[in-house]
């Protein structure tokens, strides 16, 4: 038994929706030129996108295969060494924020790291949202927890 013997006439409906092959056009999606030259051969990078998100690459491909992911950073140091830090995805898509000088500095935080420092402790502070998506900021040391509220909604 089959799916032509159990509902009746739905070849013919089958046939009118399914389209082949040849009927349908290509699009050619334009590359968005970027500001970053490549390290490689000179060239001004294009924007592209992959399964994982949009990155850099080189226009020159295939002789030239550089490419780069797309960093954002965060005007707050690295508490550990004070670089920058920069904000990235994991594996599953969810964002966190680590030191630009991986592996040779190892900090990493899911909530986003400020400039100031914790009045109380002295240690770094996170920005968090409360109910109702009030932004402020909380001290990252499990024994101190200073909060301090920030103006205005995130």
């Amino acid at each position: 038994m089959n799916i032509f013997d159990i509902i009746p006439g739905i070849g013919t409906i089958l046939e009118k929706t399914v389209t082949k092959k040849g009927d349908l056009e290509k699009i050619k999606v334009e590359d968005q030129v970027s500001d970053v030259a490549c390290d490689k051969c000179g060239a001004m990078m294009v924007y592209k996108m992959g399964r994982y998100g949009k990155f850099l690459a080189c226009p020159n491909f295939p002789e030239c295969r550089n490419t780069k992911p797309i960093l954002v950073e965060i005007d707050a140091p690295c508490p550990k060494c004070g670089a920058k830090l920069l904000e990235r995805t994991s594996r599953k898509g969810r964002k966190f924020y680590g030191c630009e000088k991986y592996p040779d500095c190892d900090f990493v935080s899911w909530d986003m790291p400020v400039k100031d420092k914790c009045p109380q402790c002295g240690s770094y502070m996170v920005k968090k949202y409360g109910k109702g998506r009030e932004a402020y900021t909380m001290c990252s040391n499990a024994e101190c927890r200073y909060k301090e509220k920030q103006e205005g909604k995130a």
